[in-house]
């Protein structure tokens, strides 16, 4: 029998891909106790060793993305500037009017307490002379005296004339409401037209 030179017609590259799959299989691994430092320092060390390996191309990643916010916010400030510049007489205008337009609001609302004090004012005066009235009649039939009557008719002339100015008062201050209304509608119209456009 000869002995001849065993020779392999295997490709060197397929072995080695072959032998990296299988390694894992291969390994003898021995359990050892969990709580022996020895295993606890090793797969520390392992642990450390695979921290370091993966570092690198995570702070190059982290690098990146700081960069590419970095340019994001820029561009958004960049942004915000033109817009802010571009509509910064508009917002003013809004200001302006959402002022003017609370200056209204809180004018008619005073001069509409005005007219219900006024009314409250007339009520009372209204009151008052009816009751002048049913004295007069109550007295009137029995007295023979005409110096109060006299009075009376006096005092009922003075009661008309309050009457009459407040009436003249509440058609002022009704007035001056409807004009503050259309005003506020008017302004109104106008927000509504620039929130449009």
């Amino acid at each position: 029998r000869e002995n001849k030179m065993i020779e392999s017609n295997v490709d060197p590259n397929a072995w080695k891909v072959e032998v990296e799959n299988v390694a894992s299989m291969l390994k003898i691994r021995a359990e050892s106790d969990n709580k022996e430092w020895r295993t606890h320092l090793e797969l520390t060390k392992e642990l450390q060793g695979n921290i370091e390996n993966k570092v690198p191309g995570t702070e190059d990643q982290l690098s990146k993305l700081a960069k590419a916010i970095t340019g994001d916010m820029e561009q958004i400030s960049t942004r915000e500037k033109y817009i802010n510049s571009q509509y910064k007489d508009l917002v003013q205008d809004y200001h302006n009017v959402q002022e003017g337009l609370q200056e209204v609001t809180n004018s008619y609302e005073k001069h509409n307490s005005g007219v219900s004090e006024i009314k409250d004012q007339l009520a009372q005066i209204s009151e008052e002379l009816e009751q002048i009235r049913g004295q007069m009649e109550e007295r009137g039939e029995s007295m023979t005296d005409t110096g109060p009557l006299v009075r009376i008719k006096d005092a009922m002339k003075k009661v008309k004339k309050d009457i009459k100015e407040m009436d003249l008062r509440i058609g002022t201050v009704s007035h001056n409401l409807l004009h503050i209304k259309m005003h506020t509608d008017t302004t109104k119209a106008r927000e509504e037209e620039d929130d449009e456009d």
